[in-house]
């Protein structure tokens, strides 16, 4: 099945197209990367994919159904660049932070229950991360934090997950051990993941990639690598 469709997509933030014609097919269960250079269209390519904004002209469509129809998105994760989540606002640990994605069933009073936080743990201990359980999230390095958003995309048990530069900002130890649990998310769990990258070296020595496809002046080249 497929689970991301794009036919023939065009955008613009203003009379340029910032993407001019893409198409795109992922079945289930792939492993893609996306590479290109700053201000190519790929973070513009994940909101159309995040239903954040709406093709101009073309077809998107997310596990066979049109994106504007679709009501929820709880069956894709996503994953910020690590930059966009180095502090939060207000002080909360990891287990608080990745609990937080099931808020929509915590019920009329808003209070996350027994099963949310045994879920979050058990999702914390599977990324190595069990003894940061009660730590600020604030006071992680950048690749704890990167793991800590994965953890709390996985709360919704995401048939897609969608990373954007993952390993940015990340010391090389830790972009190694990320991106080996990336590998057996992949493999292990058959979700569907799209990795927004620079550094496709990194990630075609260490990841299982399926396809690796290039933004370039507003098209989607397919690469081999």
């Amino acid at each position: 099945m497929e689970q991301i469709a794009l036919q023939n997509v065009h955008f613009g933030y203003t009379e340029d197209e910032v993407l001019k014609g893409v198409d795109l097919t992922i079945p289930s269960g792939e492993l893609v990367s996306i590479v290109g250079e700053n201000g190519s269209g790929k973070s513009t390519l994940l909101k159309l994919m995040l239903g954040e904004i709406k093709a101009q002209k073309g077809k998107v469509q997310l596990m066979g159904k049109e994106i504007s129809k679709r009501k929820s998105f709880r069956s894709v994760g996503y994953v910020p660049q690590v930059q966009s989540v180095n502090q939060i606002a207000f002080p909360i640990t990891v287990l608080e932070l990745v609990v937080l994605n099931n808020y929509e069933d915590f019920g009329i009073f808003k209070i996350p229950r027994k099963k949310h936080k045994k879920r979050a743990i058990e999702i914390l201990n599977e990324m190595g991360l069990h003894e940061y359980i009660n730590a600020p999230f604030n006071e992680l390095s950048g690749g704890l934090k990167q793991r800590a958003m994965i953890a709390r995309a996985m709360m919704n048990e995401p048939k897609i997950l969608i990373l954007d530069e993952p390993t940015a900002g990340v010391d090389t130890d830790s972009k190694v051990q990320f991106l080996e649990i990336i590998n057996q998310m992949n493999l292990k769990n058959k979700i569907t993941i799209i990795i927004v990258t620079h550094e496709i070296d990194l990630i075609n020595e260490i990841l299982h990639i399926d396809k690796v496809y290039k933004m370039e002046e507003g098209r989607l080249i397919r690469v081999t690598v």
